[in-house]
């Protein structure tokens, strides 16, 4: 069985998490396919739209529990914390392929989505979610503090101290809660959900690529700048994409009441 499906809708490409009875858990198997998958992507450098999604009820239950405890079973502490840190260490080889594909990445959550799961939605740039999904943080609930990148990205989504309020408490968080919060970009219908992301996933194909990822790398540095040197980011970004071919093609578009077709 593959732990991980493609699929192609033009330049769209569906990434599916396939291990349903498992609860899309990350093992060190899945993590190796989602990691190669995402590298094929980018090698084939057609993708200008990445969507996430999961097989089953569940987006995905985190790390593989089974797997840990059948591992801490039979292990002595050495082993065990070589096994611990490769799972962990290939899930985040699999985050910086998806990261690298260089297009909008959308995390669909039709259902629970903890620790690790979570973590992989916070990934993408955006999070579409039926009324049934969930984001659970999980970690302190079984003595662990977070991996994937979670305490990057939830800060940055919620804010710090409310970050540490949502890891601490440890609940979950329903659909609204999450539009609330920032977490979900906006939950659509549990009917024709899967259709309704792809539709959201073909108009963002439609933009130009290149902007669109300079404008995530803006928004990733930014906390690390002064405005000064925002500033001056924002002005070599926008220059060297003024006289690219999509920026031509836009101020056509434009004069020319038409929509843009943007090649990059």
């Amino acid at each position: 069985m593959e732990l991980v499906k493609l699929e192609w809708h033009d330049s769209v490409a569906v990434i599916s998490l396939n291990r349903p009875d498992a609860a899309n858990a990350i093992s060190l198997d899945l993590a190796a396919a989602l990691r190669d998958v995402a590298q094929g992507i980018a090698d084939e450098g057609q993708a200008r739209c990445v969507i996430i999604r999961a097989e089953g009820k569940m987006f995905s239950g985190g790390g593989d529990i089974g797997a840990m405890i059948a591992n801490k079973a039979a292990l002595n502490t050495t082993a065990y914390g070589a096994f611990f840190e490769s799972l962990v260490l290939g899930f985040h080889e699999a985050i910086l392929a998806l990261r690298a594909i260089g297009a909008p990445m959308i995390a669909a959550v039709n259902g629970t989505a903890a620790g690790g799961g979570m973590s992989l939605a916070l990934a993408c740039d955006l999070v579409l979610v039926s009324p049934k999904a969930k984001f659970v943080p999980a970690y302190p609930g079984i003595g662990l503090s977070t991996d994937g990148g979670m305490s990057w990205s939830l800060p940055r989504i919620v804010g710090p101290k409310k970050a540490m309020q949502l890891l601490i408490d440890n609940r979950p968080v329903a659909a609204d809660q999450a539009e609330r919060l920032g977490i979900a970009s906006a939950i659509l219908p549990e009917e024709g959900f899967d259709a309704a992301v792809l539709e959201r996933a073909r108009a963002m194909a439609r933009l130009p690529r290149q902007a669109l990822s300079t404008i995530r790398s803006l928004v990733e540095d930014s906390t690390g700048h002064s405005l000064a040197q925002q500033l001056n980011m924002e002005l070599k970004a926008i220059g060297k994409l003024a006289v690219a071919g999509d920026a031509m093609e836009g101020l056509d578009a434009f004069s020319g009441r038409r929509p843009p077709a943007f090649s990059d």
